[in-house]
């Protein structure tokens, strides 16, 4: 799969089950405008904010 933005967003819960693995969004649970389980990979979101100090949206290169 290529890279996406929610791996290293300090908004994504993981979510397991025996069989799968699902990348839940919390600011879908405040804000209507985020899908609860984006499809993935994402290269763009205007609420990334990445583990650690906030610089922003980001972009991931797809090609990487």
């Amino acid at each position: 799969m290529s890279p996406s933005l929610c791996e290293i967003c300090c908004q994504m819960r993981e979510v397991r089950t025996t069989r799968s693995r699902f990348v839940l969004c919390e600011l879908s649970l405040v804000n209507v405008n985020y899908p609860k389980y984006p499809p993935q990979p994402v290269v763009w979101c205007d609420a990334y904010k990445p583990h650690g100090p906030p610089t922003g949206a980001q972009r991931v290169d797809p090609e990487s």
